[in-house]
């Protein structure tokens, strides 16, 4: 699969972007897999441009320590958006949060995603 096909990166950001708690590895990732004027959407938040996209990735993920982001439907994609399923937990353990992201890809990056959290 193309690494920068909407599906491959929809699958990669949950994967690598945000199970990573190298704030420089994370850093490295979002600019090579990010537009420069990348938005990111959740229910509290909006992040413009890829240095927002950064800081809201990280404060995200800062309080998660010890659990694991992990794929739990195949991305699938239509034309330049994919969406992907995935679910945060600890090992050996039932999900703490569960959701979706949408990711909407230009030039090869990710330009707006969108990330919907599951109710329970």
């Amino acid at each position: 699969m193309n690494q920068n096909s909407p599906a491959e990166l929809a699958r990669r950001n949950v994967v690598d972007v945000f199970n990573t708690s190298d704030d420089a590895k994370r850093r490295e990732l979002i600019e090579a897999m990010y537009h420069h004027d990348a938005v990111f959407y959740d229910a509290e938040n909006t992040a413009t441009g890829r240095e927002a996209v950064i800081e809201a990735i990280r404060a995200l993920v800062g309080p998660s320590n010890g659990l694991t982001f992990a794929v739990t439907a195949e991305p699938t994609a239509l034309g330049s958006v994919a969406r992907i399923s995935w679910a945060l937990s600890p090992p050996d353990a039932p999900a703490v949060v569960a959701g979706q992201d949408f990711v909407v890809v230009k030039d090869d990056g990710i330009a707006e995603l969108y990330t919907f959290l599951d109710q329970k």
